[in-house]
């Protein structure tokens, strides 16, 4: 009696290639899903960011245009120091008059958020590796 229970080495590989080709999919499909999470992650960052550079601004009772770095509004206390590699500057300008605009540029070393008005959604992220700390421009 001749009785050997097992796998060949054909439907060993034949699992081995369909679990490749199911893996494969699944990271197709995962990744861009990631990417889009990191950038609504960057944008809720910059909006919050933004919050407190607007508190830090009348905190200091400024007036005209001011540009707060990171680090300022970092030391400020009037937010938590995120543990990402953020670099960035928040634009702050007033007409005299009560009327602000506001000028968001933040970068994590993949994303970045470029002279963007407040409400900053994942589509206004974009793929740079650009550090956005000296980026405050008046226009």
């Amino acid at each position: 009696m001749n009785n050997k229970s097992g796998f060949t080495l054909v439907e060993l590989l034949s699992v081995i290639v369909i679990l490749s080709v199911v893996v494969l999919i699944a990271t197709n499909a995962v990744v861009p899903m990631m990417n889009d999470a990191r950038r609504q992650v960057l944008a809720t960052e910059a909006n919050k960011f933004m919050m407190a550079a607007q508190n830090l601004y009348v905190k200091d009772n400024a007036s005209g245009t001011k540009c707060y770095s990171y680090e300022e509004v970092i030391n400020s206390g009037l937010i938590e120091k995120n543990d990402e590699a953020y670099a960035g500057s928040f634009l702050i300008e007033s007409n005299g008059e009560g009327k602000y605009t506001y000028k968001i540029w933040l970068s994590n070393g993949t994303n970045a958020v470029l002279g963007k008005s407040p409400d900053v959604t994942s589509k206004d992220v974009i793929d740079s590796s650009d550090d956005a700390s000296q980026s405050c421009e008046v226009n």
